[in-house]
Order: C-alpha cells, then structure tokens, then sequence
C-alpha cells in the first residue's frame, strides 16, 4: 500500500517496509499474551479447525482463535491489529450463508459476557449487545406484545451483531423493518479502535474532533454521490426492494450527519468496516390476532397472480414454495394432504395478521373470495387461528433448507443463493431459474421465498472435488448473475449477505461507478484492510471458487448434517469446548488433514467432543433434520466404556448399595470440615485423577432403602422408583421423594405398588449413555418383562420418578411408562385442592422433559402450583448428564452459568423432575432446586377435606 498506518496513542509502523509479516505476527500474539487471559487465545489446532467453517461452503482454518469479553477488549486487539496489519475477523452464531464469519488469519469469537438486553420505555426500543440470540430478543420483548423488525428463519440460532452486520431480514420483515429502517443508536468499534456511541453526544463530538479527516471524507463522498444524478438514481432503484449486495450506499441518500451514515453503513457492512457493539432497535408491536393458510397452486403464474391481492389485503407474510421443496418436506406434508404435486405446482404459505378480530375476518374474507373466484386452488391446511398448526406450517417452511442437506449425495455440499425480482417479474425469474436448473443439472434444486418482497432462495447440491464440477459452478453462477442482473434487473442477495461467493458479481449488479464509490468507503473506514479481507470487496474474479468446504462422510448418523448451527443454542458445552456443528465440522475437517493433525485431533477430542458433550441428544430438537449427535458420541463410547460401568452392569444393587455408602461416607466429612471444604478437597483431587468424582456442595445425602406403601384403595398405579432416587435421598432423612410421591397419590385415592425386584431393574439408560449397548439392552429388557408383570399387562398405568428414565423407557415399546409430571398434572391434580405459592419460583425443564412431550406436562403443573414461574434464558440443558456434574463438572458450570445472576431477588425455590439435575442447579443458582412434587404435595389437599364429595 505504500502509506504509514496512524493508530492513537502508538507509533508509525510501516506496513511492510521494515517488519516481516513473521515479526508482525509474533509481536501481534506476544503483545495480546499481556492484554488477554491464556484461555482466551485458542491455539490448538483441533479447535481452530472446528472454527473454519459457517454454514456456508466455504473453509478457511484461522491461525488464531480469540474469546473477547467486553468492548474494551475488542478496542485494544483492534488496536494491535491495525498496529501490525493483522486481518480479523468477527463472528457471532456462525449462521452465515455466503462465507462472511471464516478466517485464515483472527477469528474474534464473543464469550457469554455479550447478551445483554435492556428494554426502553415499555418495550418501544430495545438495546441489544451483539451475544444476544433474536428469539431471546423476542422474548425478553413478549410481555411488551412487541418484537424486533428483523425476523430470518434462523432466528432461533443467529444472533443480533450477525443479524445487524448482515442486515438479515426473514418472512415477516421486508424493506421496512429490517435493521437499517428500525435501528435508532449503535456503538461500534472502527479498525483503529476507536469507539463511537451514537446516543451519547459527547461520544459523537470526541469523534468529530479526533477524526476530522475521516468525517470530511465521508462528507466529500457523500457530496460526490449526490451530485452524480445516474448513480443517485441507480442506488434508489437498487433499494426498491430487498438488496445486500455490497454496501449500503442509500446511507449516503438518506443521511447528512457523517456519524449517521457510518452507522447505518455498519449495517450489512458483515464486518468489514468495524465491529458493532451493541444496538438500539425501534421495535415492532405484534398483532393480537393472526391466521395462517398453506395454499396449492396449478402453477407459478397463479400463485404470482394472487400476491398483489394478498398484500393489499394486508398478508404479513406469503411464503412461496416450489414443486421440487414441497416434495423434499413431504413427510411434514403428509398430515396436512397427500394429494400428489405435480412438476408445476406452487404453494403459498400466507399469514394474515389484525390487531382487531374484526380486520382479520375482514381480511380473510378479501382473500377466501379471490380464491373462489380465481383459478383452481387446493388448500393443503385452509385458513386457521390455531397456534400449534400455524407453528407446524412455519416448521415446513424453515425446514426447506436443512431439508436438501439431508438428502444430499456424500461428498456434495448444499448452497442456498437469494435474489430478489420486482414483483410482476417473480414468475418469470422463476421459471428462468428452472431452465438453469435443467441446463446444468441441478435435479435436486429447489425454490422457495418471500413472495411479497418478490425475493426467493434457491437451494442445490454441488461437489467440487473434481474440476468439472467446479467449473459447473461457475459457469451455472455466471448464467445467474446475467439472468438476474442483465435480463430482470433484480439484485443478487436479497438477505444472506455478499460474502465471498458474491464479491465477484458486485460490478456486474451495481456498476464501475458504483463500487468505485464502495470502495472508496472501505479505504476510509479501514485503510490498512484488516477488517474481514476479501469479503464484499475483493478484486478477484475467481474468489468464489476457492477455498470450497468438502463434506466427506465421516458416519451414517452424522452425514446428512450441512452445519448450519441451529443446534448450537440447545447445547450445554458450546461455551465451554464444542458444539454439535463443530464437532462434526472438526472430525470431516481432521478427514482431510495430514497424519499428524489427525492424531492430535483424535487424542484432543477424547475431552473435547467426547467427555464434555452431555449426549441428551437435546441438539435433535433443534436440529431441522433431526440428528442427534449425542447418537453418535454414543457410538464411539462404545469401545472404550470403563471398567466400573462393567462392574455397575454385573452387580447394580452392590453399586447402589456403594453409592450410598459413598454419600454416607461424604456426609460425616462434611460434617467435620464443612460441604465446601470437601468439595474444594475432591477438586483439587480429582485435578490430580479424573476418576475420582468432585462433591458437590449441594450433594443430597443418601437415600433410604426402605419403599413407602401408603394406604389402600381400588385404584392402583405401578410406581418404579429410578435409579437416581434410589440412590440420592431428598431433601431430608425423613421426607424423600418417593415417601412424597406416595403421600400425593393417597391423596388422590390412589394406590402404590411396586415391581418385584426393584433393587436390580434399571431402564438401561445409564449404560447406554456410556456406549454399553449391551449392558442397556439386557437391563431394559429384564425391566420390561417386570413392568408387565407387576402392571397385569397393562391393567394398571406404570410411573416413574425421573424424566431421564421415562424418556429411556420409550425404547420399550411393550410398556407404557409415564413420567411422574405428566402423571400428576393429568390425573393426580384435577382431584386435590391446589393453593398456589406466591412468591417466584425457577422453573428448570430437564431435557428429557422436551423430547417426551415438550415439557408440555411439567410446565401446566407447575402452572398450577405457582402464581409466579421464572424460566431463565439461556438455558436448554443444565450439563449434569447423569453423573458428568460429579465427573466432569466444568460442563454443568459451564451450562448454568447464566442462571444466578438471572434469579429473582425474591426467588428462593427451584422445582425439576430429575434428581441429578437438580443437585447442579442447586449449586449453580444458590437456592434449592427439588422435584416439583414436594410442591405439589405441600399446596394441596384431598378434595374431601373441604367438603367436596368424593
């Protein structure tokens, strides 16, 4: 470049005149060893592999991986960074499409410290840190009946720096409430570290005054821009509807104050013009009542033709879904009809919203007699206000996606591509892109998007092992571009973003003019280049074919996985090792490396992706296509399972019995020292050999060996204590849970029986969640064969005390066992009297709680026990997994960690339905956490103790 880098507070360095890139580097790495902690910088090669990858399909394997806490920390490493021209990259969820959250130089990752939201007055503004995931956005918000504008179907996932830095949109959003149009303030970060809030004024004017130059360039472009008639022309003409390609220049159109329009340039800027720090949004109130229709179409004319009317009648959304995507969801179809689709027909996903009844019949009304009047129209699911259907039909659709993914060829790649038409040129764009499917091969491709923003996604498979097949891609991506750009003058990327995949395409789209001003800006705002290099501008031609990710199949269980992290929020190690994506993305990527990195890789994901990963299998509900990592963790455990499960599967009563002893053992050296003093004894232990357990502080003593019978009566119930609650007692010597749990159905005029044999059955849970397959299967059956006998066949119903074994239970198709929540809820609360508790009380949903019945059971009893439940964020699984919260118990400290500082001041009660839960939750939070039945049996009384008839 041939200029001197000026950075505050540092002297000149030359870019390359004097320093080596080698000595830049290692000054770079020594000088941020005295900023950051040691675990901050991840150097090992098995984590900076998992690292390399989005969900997009491109790989890149960062030299440095950083974990930064707070703004300060991002200033000061920008800081180096600008010193010694070392690029970075910033990345929030990794949900990015089109290769914008990859490095092969700095990775910046944000710890857990970023997800603050505060809520402005009443919920009319929200400020968001870049941490915060958007449906915690939203349901911080609920209680408002507000939302914020952007809504992209990774919602769930993706979180507000990539949504803002993208300015991702979705199906409810279009032009108008996306984050340029809703942002009001923004604190962001430049290259060299300088730090701007745009609501505090005397940030503005320290601003102003230090960096003249800057805002007299921006001032000058911006001049430039407006005095030049053709391209002002061009730039409102691209911003008639959605566009993402290349920089915001509108900002330039809509903006005077420099300080505005770098802020809203940092919109969509996907991190290359600096780093934003937290965001202030206008929200958006929700409408009170809404209906949602999925509609079949003879063909794209007629679905076309029809959304004009929609929109006029006021649809929210009006989602479009090919022949091809229908068929790849056929299976979340099926409910709905099983009419054939034939190759031309369209669906449409419409969703009309009041906040009036009224307005909403209205609406429906306007559109139910289009439908009559017009052509022909099959209604797959017809207009409905149930909530739970409307939830169903909005899956189908964000299914599209993942949906592809899980039908690939092994060795393929998905690529989703957006672009966006004028509205009465949406069905012939489609029908073009349909012949480019054809021409090139793409049989698989399928097409769906937001009709009324005439934007749509398309979705294909690509290999790129072989030079045929890339050049396929580029010949097929270059028939695009002109189609879209030349024949309908549409834009490129209506949401995902430029990336690397459509750098390329800019000049083709904007015009020389028009990127010469883009880059321009780049140059202003980050002249060394160091903020994410060669995404959005980048010269070369052929940027989009390199650097291509391979998904090489790796096992059966894992394969059809496109790594798009939608599992990464529902997993209790992703801030402390890996995810499910990354441990995926790891083991396909060490595949491909050299010999010795895969013998690093092997021995470091022994902790990494094994020990630490609970295996819930919770990463499934998320998880568009259902895979269950935990699956194939378990595999592996398989071969190497220990001893003393060995051991534990031969004499399970003896290893009972031991346990016990062990807590009674624990008890009396808690009783001479203290339950912490132990606990920091069995830690510091247990740093010395892993196989000696850490005690827990909150570790319940030992649970007696004496079963409650209760009373007598006609109705009975088999009550199967589980394992955990045979071995850990309650919350005193002489009220444990079973002894509760009889008392609560003797209220109920039920009766207790237990199986013979209880001390030896076991659901077999336990070893199979340590790979013993056939360990699990011989105890689950002998379970089994007691269960029907103790139950006559199925005469009486069958309970069990422990979500974790209820769920296991399943497996068993012979029997029918009911977890104890469910059972208390449906048949045990409608005979007693309940007096709620006032004051707030945590609620914890146990994994298994979710994949049984979504926690729906759990949820409606403590909705009757409680007038007030707190349920923190956060939170998906707690981290305990059985025994890893004694074995490995940075896992569950990890999961919790967000829960104390959440908890109510006056919130002093926590309630679950699994034992081991509920001891890490106890420690994490500082206030007990036990079985929800204790409540329930202290606020209620049988019917008859208040005059109530039998």
């Amino acid at each position: 470049m041939g200029f001197l880098l000026y950075v505050q507070d540092e002297s000149p360095v030359p870019d390359n005149a004097i320093y080596s890139v080698k000595n830049h580097w290692q000054a770079f790495v020594t000088q941020l060893e005295g900023l950051l902690r040691p675990e901050q910088l991840i150097r090992d090669v098995s984590r900076r592999t998992a690292y390399s990858t989005d969900a997009s399909f491109y790989h890149l394997t960062p030299r440095l991986v950083l974990k930064l806490d707070d703004i300060t920390q991002i200033q000061r490493v920008l800081k180096l960074a600008c010193r010694w021209l070392v690029p970075v990259t910033f990345r929030a969820a990794g949900t990015s499409l089109s290769g914008q959250a990859i490095s092969d130089s700095v990775l910046i990752l944000l710890s857990t410290h970023w997800r603050q939201a505060d809520v402005l007055d009443d919920g009319a503004r929200i400020r968001l840190q870049p941490g915060v995931v958007g449906a915690y956005a939203n349901q911080v918000l609920a209680p408002f009946n507000r939302k914020i504008g952007p809504d992209p179907a990774s919602i769930a996932t993706c979180k507000i720096g990539g949504i803002a830095a993208n300015n991702a949109s979705g199906m409810c959003c279009g032009v108008k409430h996306n984050s340029y149009h809703t942002m009001e303030h923004m604190t962001f970060v430049l290259a060299d570290g300088t730090r701007v809030d745009t609501s505090d004024p005397r940030s503005v004017k320290q601003f102003y005054r230090k960096h003249d130059r800057l805002i007299n360039d921006i001032r000058r472009l911006r001049a430039e821009v407006c005095a030049d008639e053709i391209l002002t022309e061009r730039i409102r003409h691209q911003y008639r509807f959605k566009n993402t390609l290349g920089y915001g220049l509108n900002a330039l159109l809509d903006f005077e104050n420099p300080v505005d329009i770098i802020s809203h340039l940092m919109i969509g800027s996907e991190g290359t013009l600096g780093f934003i720090a937290d965001i202030t949004y206008r929200t958006i109130k929700l409408p009170a009542f809404k209906a949602a229709g999925l509609y079949l179409f003879e063909s794209a004319d007629d679905a076309c033709d029809m959304i004009e009317t929609l929109a006029r009648a006021g649809a929210d959304a009006v989602e479009l879904m090919d022949a091809r995507a229908l068929r790849s969801v056929a299976d979340l179809l099926a409910p709905f009809s099983t009419r054939p689709v034939s190759s031309d027909n369209v669906a449409l996903l419409i969703e009309l919203t009041a906040d009036q009844q009224d307005a909403l019949d209205d609406a429906l009304d306007a559109v139910t007699a289009c439908f009559h009047a017009g052509q022909s129209i099959h209604a797959l699911q017809p207009f409905t206000r149930d909530t739970a259907v409307i939830t169903t039909l909005w899956s189908i659709r964000k299914g599209l996606f993942p949906a592809v993914g899980a039908i690939r060829q092994p060795g393929t790649t998905v690529i989703i591509e957006d672009v966006a038409f004028d509205q009465h040129k949406l069905a012939q764009g489609i029908a073009l892109l349909q012949q480019l499917f054809e021409k090139y091969g793409y049989d698989e491709a399928i097409i769906f998007g937001h009709a009324l923003d005439g934007n749509v996604h398309f979705v294909f498979t690509q290999r790129f092992d072989r030079a045929e097949e890339k050049a396929r891609y580029r010949d097929f991506m270059q028939d695009v571009s002109t189609l879209v750009t030349d024949k309908l003058h549409g834009t490129l990327k209506a949401e995902h973003g430029t990336g690397r995949n459509m750098a390329p395409f800019i000049r083709q789209q904007w015009g020389g003019r028009a990127l010469d001003v883009m880059k321009r800006l780049k140059h202003v705002l980050d002249p060394a280049d160091i903020l994410n290099p060669g995404v959005i501008i980048n010269d070369d031609p052929q940027a989009h074919l390199k650097d291509l990710k391979q998904l090489p199949p790796i096992d059966e269980e894992i394969d059809s996985c496109i790594e798009c992290g939608f599992c990464e929020p529902q997993c209790p190690s992703a801030s402390l090792t890996l995810s499910p994506r990354q441990r995926i993305a790891l083991m396909r990527r060490a595949a491909l490396l050299p010999a010795a990195d895969q013998a690093e890789i092997e021995q470091d994901f022994a902790y990494l992706g094994d020990k630490t990963c609970a295996a819930t299998g919770l990463c499934a509900t998320a998880c568009p296509v259902g895979i269950n990592t935990g699956t194939w963790i378990k595999k592996q455990r398989h071969a190497r399972s220990p001893d003393s499960l060995h051991f534990m599967a031969e004499h399970l009563p003896l290893s009972h019995s031991l346990a016990r002893g062990a807590l009674r053992l624990s008890a009396g050296a808690a009783a001479v020292t203290s339950k912490k003093t132990l606990q920091k004894i069995t830690r510091t232990a247990h740093t010395l050999s892993e196989r000696i357990p850490v005690f827990a502080s909150t570790t319940p003593p030992a649970a007696s060996t004496k079963y409650a019978t209760g009373q007598s009566f006609s109705e009975q119930v088999v009550y199967i204590p589980a394992c955990p609650n045979r071995v850990f007692g309650g919350k005193d010597k002489h009220q444990n849970l079973n002894k509760t749990v009889v008392e609560l159905l003797n209220k109920a005029k039920i009766a207790v029986r237990y199986p013979d044999a209880l001390t030896s059955l076991c659901c077999g849970q336990p070893f199979e969640s340590h790979g013993n397959m056939q360990a699990a299967q011989q105890y689950r059956e002998r379970f089994v064969n007691a269960l029907q006998t103790a139950s006559e066949n199925g005469r009486y119903p069958i309970i069990t005390d422990n979500s974790t074994c209820a769920l296991s239970s399943l497996s068993a198709p012979e029997i029918k066992v009911t977890e104890l929540t469910q059972y208390l809820n449906e048949v045990v609360a409608p005979r007693l009297l309940i007096t709620p508790v006032k004051a707030p009380v945590a609620l914890h949903v146990s994994c298994s709680s979710q994949h049984l019945d979504g926690a729906a059971g759990l949820r409606a009893l403590a909705d009757k026990l409680c007038d007030e439940i707190f349920r923190p964020s956060h939170i998906s699984c707690c981290g305990f997994a059985g025994d890893k919260g004694f074995t490995t118990p940075e896992l569950n400290q990890a999961a919790l960690s967000p829960l104390r500082e959440q908890l109510p001041a006056n919130c002093h009660r926590g309630i679950s339905n699994s034992r081991t839960c509920e001891i890490g939750l106890s420690q994490a939070s500082g206030i007990p956490y036990e079985h929800i039945a204790y409540l329930m049996n202290e606020v209620s009384e049988p019917l008859h103790f208040q005059g109530v008839n039998e």
